[in-house]
């Protein structure tokens, strides 16, 4: 699934937008929205424990541990996002993702934290899953930092040429959030053009992988969400999508 924020951000400006339809997802992950906050606006606060990606202008998130304002590209995580929902403090609209996923009965949300998106502390390495080239991660948060079934948030950056290899995984569930660059996706077999704004979602036992063309880096945030009490796996499926194109009859997007 493939969602262009372009096409999103005019409805935003007026109240949050789900970017998944109901029922599309398997774990506790509860939403996906996308809002656009001008000067002075205060955005959603879903109940769980949340993650929000700040991808332009600047948010304070309250009173509870994080100071503000925040600066984007950014993510914040946990805290109590009911008490302290993002604020924008102006003077230019903010626009952020917020991703909510449920809590197990009596569980707290950890601590807020908030990181800025650094590419300067990313470390190089080949590339994974079977894929070609080298590409920069680093995990923002692990799943020891959470108390829900979040399992990673990752910051990644593809060289060109480089590429995720095709794969999928059982019991999880996957987001990814371009930040810069311009690359193809493929999710199940389907192949269209990704840039920034652009947000993939990728279902448990969905082949998957992004490939970056050139010449210039890709950057992406990763969210990902496990199944309770399962163990996740994954598994390459031998294809590091460099001779795949979007799809003809798609314009590029499913």
């Amino acid at each position: 699934m493939h969602i262009r924020l372009d096409q999103i951000w005019p409805r935003a400006a007026e109240r949050a937008v789900e970017l998944l339809p109901p029922g599309a997802l398997t774990t506790p992950w509860a939403r996906l929205a996308a809002a656009e906050l001008p000067p002075g606006a205060i955005g959603p606060s879903p109940r769980g424990e949340v993650v929000g990606v700040l991808l332009s202008g600047k948010v304070e998130w309250g009173s509870d541990g994080v100071d503000g304002p925040a600066a984007a590209p950014a993510v914040r995580v946990g805290g109590d996002v009911a008490g302290a929902p993002p604020r924008n403090p102006g003077p230019a609209p903010a626009r952020l993702l917020v991703a909510a996923v449920e809590l197990p009965a009596g569980a707290s949300p950890r601590p807020a934290a908030l990181q800025a998106v650094d590419e300067a502390a990313l470390e190089w390495r080949e590339a994974i899953h079977g894929g070609a080239g080298r590409l920069a991660t680093r995990h923002l948060w692990r799943p020891e930092d959470f108390a829900s079934t979040w399992t990673f948030v990752d910051h990644a950056v593809l060289g060109p040429g480089a590429s995720v290899g095709y794969h999928y995984h059982d019991a999880l569930e996957e987001a990814f959030a371009v930040l810069v660059g311009q690359g193809y996706m493929t999710v199940a077999d389907q192949t269209f053009e990704v840039g920034p704004g652009s947000v993939t979602y990728q279902g448990i036992g969905q082949g998957h992988g992004i490939y970056n063309p050139g010449p210039d880096n890709l950057a992406f945030i990763r969210l990902a969400v496990a199944l309770p009490d399962e163990v996740y796996t994954t598994v390459d499926l031998h294809d590091d999508l460099r001779r795949r194109r979007p799809d003809p009859g798609t314009g590029g997007s499913p």
